[in-house]
């Protein structure tokens, strides 16, 4: 048995081929530089130890990766709002990756790199733990922009800024700042910077939070 089955991305052509013996994905990469860079990074990360998918195999622009199955951070985010609670240990799981992701890129770059293009469905839950996902897009940056980045998209999935989202991009930030170490007036402000970018493409106007 073989089977691909197409799955969304903005930037390459993404599948999980589904055999006989199992499944895996398979990521074609548009972009030479782009499949460079996402395999350096990968490989960077998973010998300091992050949890990432491992590499199959890499040839022809084409990377074949462990399949960590469906559920992103996202959907956890989402179902809690859906059941008006909030388990702050996979927030906190969350924040230990990213801590985790900067150490190593510091480490290996001898400067600070960020995601860059970051956001909620780019964190596998597997195994009950964070995995990072694309870094065809990690470049050299501030932690805070990746902070802000982050809260601007949780405040702002369907249905945006409602008063659970509100709440929780106020302990989110709180958790960002102390466990990243920080300034948690310069992830506010580079959320709404962010905000306001979205606001030339959504139908919302931000107000501002607490």
């Amino acid at each position: 048995m073989h089977k691909e089955i197409m799955l969304p991305s903005k930037r390459n052509n993404v599948f999980r081929i589904v055999e006989d013996e199992g499944t895996h994905i398979l990521k074609k990469f548009e972009n030479r530089e782009n499949y460079i860079k996402e395999k350096e990074v990968l490989g960077v990360l998973k010998k300091a130890g992050v949890n990432v998918p491992s590499i199959i195999k890499a040839e022809d622009d084409h990377l074949y990766l462990e399949d960590l199955g469906e559920v992103t951070f996202l959907d956890w985010y989402e179902e809690e709002e859906k059941n008006n609670s909030l388990d702050l240990s996979m927030v906190y799981r969350l924040c230990a990756w990213l801590k985790d992701f900067y150490s190593a890129v510091f480490d290996f770059y001898k400067k600070q790199f960020i995601l860059y293009d970051v956001n909620f469905k780019n964190f596998i839950i597997h195994d009950n733990k964070i995995y990072g996902i694309d870094f065809e897009q990690v470049k050299p940056g501030h932690i805070y922009e990746d902070a802000g980045k982050l809260s601007a998209f949780g405040l702002t999935y369907d249905p945006p800024m409602t008063g659970w989202k509100n709440n929780f991009r106020n302990i989110f930030i709180e958790i960002l700042a102390e466990k990243l170490n920080v300034e948690k007036e310069r992830i506010i402000e580079e959320e709404l910077k962010e905000l306001k970018a979205m606001e030339k493409r959504r139908s919302y106007i931000y107000k501002g939070g607490e």
